[in-house]
């Protein structure tokens, strides 16, 4: 065991699966030093300082730092069919012409979703290629001060976006699905284009020497069932990859958080150099344990998460405890594994009694087995 570390410095260990003096807890999303408008999230916060639990702190420039958009957006709320939901239609201006996206949100504050994307055809598609490229000038002053507030006690990362996902959020799944038969050529034009502005804005932040590590969601869009391992390799590996080099280069980690059966790609995410996977769902909703996932990335990548994060809605504290002693025993041994749920608290609206118990359990039991002999 090594003598106590910072919460900084035990997860850039764990990220690289070097030993560490404990195994790093995260209640992910949770962070006192940027609470949410949630109240219900106070007892959150609290256990989160009770306990020292570890943190990956985010961040991206603020709203004043960032280029002037290259098209203008306008969106305008009216009366939705639905009476408890609100639609926001959102034009978007291209130099071809406009694209629109409407949007169903629930007026309790719950997740929405899209009801009609931007991109349906091809002509719309054209339609977002025609929007220009530039080099970025962001600011990064902020990012300055929040390593100065954080000091040791957070890991920081840098948010970027995921070229795949940057499309697929234009045109969701359905089409998504039907392009990568139909349309490939196309989606590896629109895909270069997402990514090149990736590209350009990580090699600025990396010119900055901004960040511990660097992190994007979105990867779980394009593996089975609806892509295939091909799909995985040639829309998301190739592309990634070249970023996680970028970083690597740099000295810099690489945190990527992918939903969804990890059976089909686990091995990917290793090759391509990932330091850190998140989330890890547990059967059912994958194929993999823990343990199996362990196992296969064989000490070449940090495992993040194990804890299905329904559970902390239906069960009760003394079988959440049983849940977490059980992830603990598989992703523990041999160090390499960060003990989390597979999301954040805003899947709910309001934390009821028995999800804070459930938190609290979770805490309490990671917290006490924790410790490597």
């Amino acid at each position: 065991m090594r003598p106590s570390m910072s919460s900084r410095e035990r997860m850039r260990h764990v990220f690289r699966c070097e030993p560490t003096d404990r195994m790093p807890i995260r209640l992910w999303g949770v962070d006192p030093m940027f609470p949410s408008a949630r109240p219900s999230w106070e007892p959150l916060y609290a256990m989160t300082e009770e306990f020292g639990l570890d943190q990956i702190r985010s961040w991206s420039p603020k709203a004043e730092e960032q280029d002037e958009p290259l098209v203008q957006y306008h969106s305008q709320e009216r009366e939705c069919p639905k009476p408890d939901l609100r639609e926001i239609e959102t034009v978007m201006e291209t130099p071809a012409g406009p694209l629109s996206q409407v949007y169903y949100a629930p007026k309790d504050g719950s997740p929405g979703y899209v009801h009609k994307y931007f991109i349906e055809t091809v002509e719309d598609a054209r339609r977002w290629l025609s929007v220009p490229l530039r080099k970025t000038g962001v600011r990064v002053d902020s990012y300055f001060e929040l390593e100065r507030r954080s000091g040791d006690s957070a890991l920081l990362m840098i948010g970027l976006g995921e070229a795949m996902y940057a499309v697929q959020a234009m045109m969701g799944s359905e089409i998504f699905g039907y392009w990568l038969i139909d349309e490939r050529n196309l989606l590896h034009e629109m895909i270069d284009r997402a990514y090149a502005g990736i590209e350009d804005a990580a090699k600025h932040y990396l010119a900055h020497n901004l960040g511990d590590c660097y992190g994007w969601v979105g990867p779980e869009l394009c593996i089975p069932p609806l892509a295939s391992p091909q799909d995985f390799h040639e829309f998301v590996f190739a592309y990634d990859k070249r970023i996680i080099d970028l970083a690597h280069d740099a000295g810099k980690l690489v945190w990527v958080h992918c939903h969804g059966d990890m059976h089909p790609v686990l091995e990917g995410f290793a090759e391509m150099g990932v330091d850190c996977l998140n989330p890890i769902e547990p059967p059912p909703i994958g194929k993999l344990t823990l343990a199996d996932a362990k196992r296969r990335a064989n000490g070449r990548m940090c495992l993040e998460g194990g804890v299905q994060n329904g559970d902390f809605q239906i069960l009760e504290p003394e079988e959440m405890a049983k849940v977490t002693e059980a992830a603990v025993a598989q992703g523990k041994p041999g160090g390499g594994y960060i003990l989390s749920s597979t999301s954040d608290p805003s899947t709910w609206v309001s934390l009821s009694e028995k999800i804070i118990a459930n938190h609290r359990a979770f805490v309490e039991t990671g917290s006490r087995l924790a410790t490597y002999d």
